[in-house]
């Protein structure tokens, strides 16, 4: 067993232009017929990923996989993923619901967290402000940040998520 670290850029045109995001690959014993085990270490707000472990949806890390595919090809199929999210196979329920019914949210979402946690261009002042007013309230500020993304950034309802 291999362990790696992979980096992919955001694609331009989408929420994760400009960001740059790590991945955890681990190369199991008999690769190459059988996928490798990818998944994101930098936090992402997309449908086909997890976005509390990082765990990617994607068939060619389960059963498209062909032995002939290399790790370039994996990781450009990750990156074609950020560019062409799947809302009706998701990984994440909350995240592909957002998708489907307001993407105007889902964008900003995106982009606020490829900003705070992948080193993109797009930090929402608004979103941060939001995300202090519950920090000053004792709640932890990644915490913050998942339930007002959850609840497209109404305070109300993520200070309700949060106490429950």
């Amino acid at each position: 067993m291999m362990h790696l670290h992979g980096r992919i850029k955001g694609p331009p045109d989408t929420p994760y232009a400009g960001a740059d995001f790590k991945l955890d690959i681990v190369i199991p014993e008999n690769y190459p017929f059988v996928p490798p085990k990818v998944q994101f270490i930098t936090k992402i707000w997309h449908p086909n990923i997890s976005s509390a472990t990082g765990v990617i949806c994607l068939d060619v890390l389960k059963d498209q996989w062909a032995a002939a595919m290399s790790l370039r090809t994996i990781l450009l199929s990750i990156q074609a993923l950020l560019a062409s999210p799947e809302p009706d196979d998701p990984q994440d329920a909350v995240v592909a619901n957002q998708y489907k019914t307001s993407i105007e949210a889902f964008n900003r979402t995106a982009r606020h967290w490829a900003a705070i946690y992948a080193n993109g261009p797009g930090c929402d002042p608004q979103c941060v402000d939001l995300v202090g007013k519950l920090v000053q309230m004792g709640f932890d500020e990644h915490e913050a940040c998942r339930a007002l993304s959850m609840k497209n950034w109404d305070i109300a309802m993520a200070t309700e998520h949060l106490i429950k």
